[in-house]
């Protein structure tokens, strides 16, 4: 195998002239450049990226940590992390926890490892702030859409227990009491804000809220149908549902259609996340804008200024979020 070395003594330079005609540095003459390039294309030479950022300490691969690709919002934000760090010039790595604690820890090992630049932590599996920071050390970890304090690393978040109050509340000064709250997993920092927004809703009205129409695990259209079976063969008592995705209500709209429940004359339904599905269904969705593109180009934007040295103190940067009414309420 041909080496840097070989180059620099087949073309009678230094080493370092040839790594600077490899950086295309410009204090290199057009001779000395173009005898370099030829040797290398002789050669069939082909300069070892893997080397070259070790030297300049960077991978240029940022991982991204979710629970599941399948769930439709984490999918949809390794999209736009993706294509933010992509036009940033840096490729991606995407780890499915399936929320579990090792695989998790496992990827904090490879950080440690320096086998990527940094960690844009999407959702953990059962660790909180501090044991995130203590696997992680003094590396650099970004936490995107759980709501952490921002205490040990940055977090860029949708003010989740806001807008969910929001849409709650839309939903009680209607009438609708009878309220029931999906969530996928209800133990995560983001589902706890939510169900928090959702109680506090209740809270100001009055009202109390039933604990057995609290749903867990439930983030796919087939769950949104078995639900929706559950809620209208058993006959509960349920008026109203924060579903937690709109993927959630369109299969919750398609059971009441399959069992003759009108929209929102009967049932009404707010989803989340303003996904382009909200807008197919019959009726279309109500939902909750999550500001998930603006969001990832900040925290990318963000990201990149720290690998480049930037020294700040963790910031905490929360959007806030909309009810957008259609049909479904």
């Amino acid at each position: 195998m041909v080496t840097i070395y070989d180059i620099a003594r087949l073309s009678g330079v230094s080493k370092s002239t040839v790594s600077r005609v490899i950086s295309n540095h410009p204090h290199v003459s057009a001779e000395t450049r173009s005898k370099v390039l030829n040797i290398m294309q002789q050669h069939q030479y082909v300069p070892n990226s893997l080397a070259k950022q070790l030297r300049q300490k960077q991978t240029k691969s940022i991982a991204i940590l979710v629970p599941n690709l399948n769930h439709p919002y984490f999918s949809q934000l390794v999209s736009y992390l993706s294509a933010a760090c992509y036009a940033k010039g840096f490729k991606t790595v995407v780890h499915q926890t399936f929320s579990s604690k090792q695989i998790e820890i496992d990827v904090y090992t490879q950080l440690q490892r320096n086998e990527f630049d940094a960690i844009i932590l999407a959702s953990s599996s059962t660790l909180s702030e501090e044991e995130v920071a203590a696997y992680t050390e003094n590396k650099l970890v970004i936490a995107c859409n759980e709501d952490y304090s921002g205490t040990y690393f940055d977090v860029f978040c949708l003010n989740e227990e806001e807008v969910t109050m929001k849409a709650t509340a839309y939903l009680l000064n209607k009438g609708i009491s009878k309220l029931g709250f999906c969530s996928d997993y209800i133990d995560s920092p983001l589902q706890q804000a939510r169900l928090k927004g959702f109680i506090s809703a209740h809270d100001k009205k009055g009202l109390n809220y039933n604990k057995d129409f609290l749903f867990n695990h439930i983030s796919t259209i087939e769950d949104g149908i078995k639900l929706g079976e559950k809620i209208f063969h058993e006959h509960l008592e349920i008026e109203g549902i924060i579903a937690g995705s709109d993927f959630v209500a369109a299969g919750l709209i398609k059971s009441a259609v399959n069992n003759n429940i009108q929209i929102p004359q009967y049932f009404s339904i707010i989803g989340f996340d303003n996904h382009p599905i909200s807008l197919v269904t019959s009726p279309q969705i109500s939902t909750i804008s999550n500001c998930i593109q603006e969001m990832t180009t900040e925290l990318v934007d963000h990201v990149i200024r720290k690998m480049n040295g930037s020294k700040q103190t963790p910031i905490k940067k929360v959007y806030n979020g909309e009810v957008i009414i259609r049909g479904s309420c």
